[in-house]
């Protein structure tokens, strides 16, 4: 599919159902083009993930829940603040091997049951052979929402499951114009999600850039019961191998202007 076109697919089972929007010419949409929010916005959780001590990267927001780090996750710090490897926002970021690392809330910061906005900056290790999730919310049997490189199609995408069920149908947007990066020199790529409860709107954003919208997407209202993941699924597992950072979660849809924000290279503790 050429870049003038951007596709959204919902399967159920082995049923596979792909359609194609409006075409589009010319690059992804900027930021600033996007639909305007419908919803106030409140932060929930903000991990910078700076440090860990004791294993818990603390939460930004007061009252907040903290990221436990699970398995060998670790908050790295370059060894030379000059001639060193950089963190990829500030002065940390969490480094995950893709071998049972991960860092998790107690509970899900929000829940999925109204409008929500989620985003990470991820830089993987390798574009390989095995798909990896960056975040996730967890239900009993199936995520709510996860953000993972799919290696079958080696691209970024947004996976919704419409009910919480093993088989349930399946919400996809995938990021056709930007693929992920795995220099170790550069710095991955910000990837933020959009849920828009009253406008049945679900928005991908890749580098502060409106990857994909679709005004009927996503219908799905089910609660997530379990904490936020990064670095894998609960369910699936496809533990994610590489950085992350700047890790935020709030109720309530952002709007283009705060996506850019939160995807600059300086970390914005009071967005």
């Amino acid at each position: 599919m050429n870049g003038r076109y951007r596709a959204a697919t919902v399967t159920a089972g082995a049923l596979a159902l792909s359609f194609v929007l409006g075409g589009v010419p010319g690059a992804a949409y900027a930021a600033d083009e996007g639909p305007a929010p419908a919803t106030s916005l409140s932060r929930e959780g903000y991990w910078p993930l700076e440090a860990a001590p004791g294993g818990v990267a603390p939460n930004v927001q007061s009252g907040g829940l903290p990221l436990t780090l699970n398995g060998d996750a670790w908050i790295y710090h370059p060894d030379d603040p000059l001639f060193g490897d950089p963190a990829l926002v500030g002065q940390g970021d969490l480094r995950l091997d893709g071998d049972g690392d991960w860092a998790e809330t107690s509970a899900a910061p929000v829940g999925g049951d109204g409008s929500f906005t989620l985003a990470v900056r991820a830089r993987l290790a390798a574009t390989d052979d095995r798909t990896q999730t960056v975040l996730s919310l967890p239900g009993s049997h199936t995520d709510r929402l996860a953000i993972r490189y799919q290696a079958e199609s080696g691209k970024w995408e947004v996976v919704v499951s419409t009910e919480d069920e093993a088989n349930a149908p399946q919400v996809v947007i995938a990021e056709e114009q930007t693929l992920p990066n795995d220099d170790p020199n550069d710095v991955g790529e910000h990837l933020a999600v959009v849920f828009d409860a009253p406008a049945h709107e679900l928005r991908f954003y890749v580098d502060g850039q409106l990857s994909y919208t679709s005004t009927a997407v996503d219908t799905t209202s089910w609660t997530a019961s379990g904490g936020l993941q990064v670095g894998r699924s609960a369910i699936r597992g496809e533990y994610f191998a590489g950085s992350v950072d700047e890790v935020r979660a709030y109720s309530g849809v952002a709007d283009p202007s705060k996506i850019r924000m939160m995807s600059a290279l300086t970390g914005v503790p009071d967005l």
